[in-house]
């Protein structure tokens, strides 16, 4: 093999540089790679509540009112209470499974401090109104839900697909996003961190 001499140490020529290289750089992929694969299971899928970033966060909640599937309009006024704000489809599997999570969710929060300042809306997105009401009705749905026809409001707080819930605090202002199906111990431990930051 050919070598050339620096300080009377042996190193190795340019090709065989090249392939030394070469090897570290795949061990740095393969590296990378178990990292990510341990990092991934380390989340369990069953993880609550997948908390995605928005840029409503932080800022005032924008403007929710429109017609009710139950007759009579609903405008959003958080004032003195936390508003879980559920936007769904009559279409979107998750979003039936996710019904029963607001309802265990409502059953448990009587015995937290947090259980009478807590309130659901519901906002049906791309939707029919013959269909939301008989997905309401099917599952018992016992919040307000807010028929979006127009899909403006949906629009407004950025929703392309259900579900999608949003906490608002007292204040008005969004707490945070969840993208996809809840669950009703990821909504009880967001309400004990949301508690604990606002009262």
């Amino acid at each position: 093999m050919a070598l050339s001499l620096s300080n009377g140490a042996a190193e190795p020529s340019a090709p065989g540089k090249r392939r030394h290289l070469a090897r570290w750089v795949l061990a740095g992929v393969a590296l990378a790679i178990v990292a990510f694969a341990i990092a991934a299971a380390s989340v369990h899928p069953t993880s609550p509540n997948a908390v995605a970033p928005s840029p409503l966060v932080g800022k005032q909640a924008p403007a929710l009112q429109g017609q009710l599937l139950s007759g009579g309009t609903f405008k959003l006024d958080p004032s003195g209470k936390y508003m879980l704000v559920n936007f769904f489809a009559s279409w979107c599997t998750p979003c039936r499974a996710e019904t029963s999570a607001f309802e265990r969710f409502l059953a448990e929060a009587p015995s937290h401090p947090w259980g009478s300042s807590v309130h659901i809306v519901g906002v049906t997105v791309n939707d029919r109104t013959t269909s939301a009401q008989a997905f309401v009705k099917e599952l018992g749905v016992s919040w307000p839900v807010v028929f979006d026809g127009s899909g403006v409001v949906g629009l407004n707080w950025g929703v392309a697909n259900p579900p999608q819930t949003f906490l608002v605090a007292p204040d008005g202002k969004v707490v945070t996003r969840i993208v996809g199906q809840v669950t009703a111990p990821g909504l009880v431990a967001l309400m004990n961190l949301a508690w604990s930051n606002y009262g």
